[in-house]
């Protein structure tokens, strides 16, 4: 018996240590009446984060709470998904986000480039992800610029602010808005790459 409990054990042990290094799909809740997100079965000080490197990578998914009819003009108002500052500023004054919206024509989110440069907001369209979909997002820094991928294929680029050679970069997370808060709530699940 003292001989099967400790294979079991040992299993257990082996099937752990692999998963320390993988990473998980997280929950970001942008509750009812709230811009910002909480992250859903962690401690307040974990969205505290920096990047570690010149590229942010994660994979983000939509579930179906992200639709929402605000039935006035906030509706084209640009949520944002995750991105950093950038420069050593705050990020209204130097920052690259990836943004979203739900189209309620489309039945879609759609996907933007955001970002502010010397406190000069800049977004344009990249594309549509299905609602339930896992999309690949990254952000590269390079020199002077930013570049956006979504899923690998579609590119934007972004000019960075003047005299950015190094900097404190902070991490960005959802956060609803925009004018309005979220109208009900809404989830999505978020897994960094950890290349940084």
């Amino acid at each position: 018996m003292k001989k099967v409990l400790a294979f079991i054990l040992l299993l257990f042990g082996l099937s752990s240590c692999s998963d320390i290094y993988e990473q998980h799909e997280v929950e970001y809740l942008m509750q009812k009446g709230q811009h910002t997100s909480k992250k859903i079965g962690g401690l307040p000080g974990e969205k505290l984060g920096t990047l570690k490197s010149d590229m942010l990578a994660f994979t983000a998914r939509f579930d179906e709470t992200v639709r929402y009819d605000l039935g006035n003009k906030n509706q084209e108002d640009i949520n944002k998904l995750m991105g950093f500052s950038d420069c050593n500023s705050l990020h209204h004054e130097n920052s690259v986000r990836f943004g979203w919206r739900y189209s309620v024509e489309k039945d879609l989110v759609e996907i933007f480039s955001y970002a502010y440069t010397s406190g000069v907001v800049s977004y344009h369209h990249m594309g549509d992800v299905a609602i339930d979909e896992t999309a690949y997002y990254q952000i590269q820094i390079v020199d002077d610029k930013f570049y956006l991928l979504l899923n690998g294929e579609i590119e934007q680029e972004v000019d960075r602010g003047a005299n950015c050679d190094t900097g404190l970069y902070y991490k960005l997370y959802p956060y609803f808005g925009g004018d309005e808060t979220a109208p009900h709530d809404i989830s999505v699940y978020i897994k960094e790459i950890l290349n940084q």
